[in-house]
């Protein structure tokens, strides 16, 4: 493996040696970033907290530009204003004036070890003590209901009982699972938090998961982070996506499906489900595509039913 710590490069005249601080909070992609909510929490943090970049990783070691494709913008003749990519570390302060580092970016398509490695550097030069990883992913869940935050941890120990899934699986990797994984091998003490978005409406903003997230990160760190104007973005959006299921007997009897089956792993949580007696997201999707294929919104593609 190469050297982890030069994939890190401090921005300015940062002083590394005078900043401390417990916790740092992952925003990092993965899979799909259901719901935008890591996007939402990004935004929301940096423009409500006070705070600085750091420094950042070098990309054109860990990106894949030609996987992705990065937006550049046309102009006439002549080519403007590309969007790179960027990881980029920042401290932040609390509402209390408390220091924690947020780590948001892309998911890393390339050196996955080096990348945790070079993050573990980074986690020893501040002193970090507990590392968050916030992220959502689609599932068969009512926006009737409130939104339930799934945790996972490098030590079972550091989190509730029964506050995981109750099956055992395997899947595709992605980085987050790795850097839990890896950090969890080093003693580093690792929480995951993983809300549950309505896996049809997973393609729009969707900031009651973004609200949960926020809830659940207080709840695991004790830093004082503001809802701020997320509040009314979600009964916003709820309001929005109740009218367009008024409007529809069926869809609201698909939704009353989803209602019955979630209540259903709701009150059995904590004891052994039969993962073949439950309805898999597929199938919930399956039933609802035809009908959400048709409709329409006068927002746009990124903030509609689908």
């Amino acid at each position: 493996m190469q050297d982890p710590t030069q994939l890190f490069t401090y921005s300015g005249s940062i002083d590394q040696r005078s900043i401390h601080a417990e916790t740092m909070l992952v925003t990092m992609g993965n899979f799909i970033d259901a719901g935008h909510d890591q996007r939402l929490l990004n935004q929301h943090l940096l423009h409500t907290l006070p705070n600085h970049e750091l420094g950042r990783f070098d990309m054109d070691q860990l990106f894949d530009y030609a996987g992705h494709r990065p937006q550049i913008v046309f102009d006439k003749d002549h080519f403007t204003s590309f969007r790179a990519p960027k990881i980029t570390l920042h401290l932040v302060r609390d509402t209390d004036g408390q220091s924690f580092l947020l780590l948001r970016g892309p998911e890393p398509s390339l050196q996955w070890e080096r990348m945790a490695a070079a993050i573990e550097h980074v986690i020893n030069e501040f002193d970090v003590r507990k590392t968050v990883l916030v992220q959502t992913f689609p599932a068969p869940a009512p926006h009737t209901r409130p939104v339930v935050v799934t945790r996972f941890a490098s030590d079972p120990d550091l989190i509730p009982i029964n506050s995981g899934l109750s099956v055992s699986f395997e899947m595709s990797s992605s980085f987050g699972g790795l850097l839990t994984l890896r950090l969890g091998e080093k003693d580093h003490d690792v929480i995951g938090l993983a809300a549950h978005v309505p896996q049809y409406l997973a393609a729009m903003d969707y900031p009651d998961a973004a609200l949960a997230l926020l809830a659940a990160v207080r709840e695991v760190t004790h830093l004082n982070l503001p809802d701020g104007d997320l509040t009314l973005r979600a009964v916003q959006t709820r309001e929005e996506v109740d009218e367009s299921v008024a409007a529809s007997p069926e869809l609201q009897e698909v939704i009353a499906r989803i209602e019955q089956h979630h209540d259903a792993i709701m009150a059995q949580r904590g004891a052994p489900i039969d993962p073949e007696s439950l309805p898999s997201g597929d199938q919930i999707a399956a039933e609802l595509e035809e009908y959400l294929r048709r409709l329409g919104s006068s927002g746009d593609d990124d903030n509609k039913i689908a």
